[in-house]
């Protein structure tokens, strides 16, 4: 038996391999921008989440001093609608337009002396409370996806409710009166 003696030269080896290197980025390019799209969805979404509690909690310590704002003419508004105010400025740092209707504010009616905190909530108690009540803000928002593939993962399609809570006590304020 004579042995098989044929050996492959390098030009034979290049020539079989033509197309291995588009079909293997080929490959490999579909889950590196899925992943890349994946880390910029949910960098949008902790942006998003951050910048919705960031306002949240400037607009209770706007509340909580018991401040008010002036409106485009000069003349003060109500606490609420200057917390509300306070609210959407400062979301739309990043880049979030907060619906002023999902800005919502109770007041303690039943806190005992000892300062432990709010046994019951009263909601939308008028003028943001009284000096030295207790309050609490919750703002919601709906993030909504810019990829819809990522979408299609959550209950709602396409976006997901984010919501951002706040606790504090009126200082001992001068009420304005408006």
């Amino acid at each position: 038996m004579k042995a098989n003696t044929e050996y492959i030269t390098p030009s034979c080896a290049i020539k079989n391999q033509r197309g291995n290197t588009t079909t293997e980025m080929a490959l490999m390019l579909l889950p590196f921008v899925v992943l890349l799209l994946g880390v910029m969805e949910f960098g949008w979404y902790f942006l998003h989440q951050h910048t919705l509690q960031y306002a949240t909690r400037e607009g209770m310590r706007l509340a909580l001093v018991g401040e008010v704002l002036n409106d485009e003419n000069g003349d003060p508004q109500t606490r609420e609608a200057s917390i509300k105010q306070v609210i959407h400025e400062k979301g739309e740092i990043g880049l979030m337009d907060i619906d002023p209707n999902k800005i919502t504010m109770w007041r303690d009616q039943n806190t005992d002396n000892n300062y432990t905190g709010p046994l019951t909530f009263e909601e939308l108690a008028p003028n943001a409370g009284n000096p030295a009540d207790y309050m609490r803000i919750k703002v919601e928002y709906y993030h909504h996806f810019l990829n819809p593939l990522i979408g299609t993962f959550f209950p709602d399609p396409g976006s997901i409710l984010l919501r951002a809570e706040a606790t504090y006590r009126n200082e001992d304020f001068t009420p304005e009166v408006i």
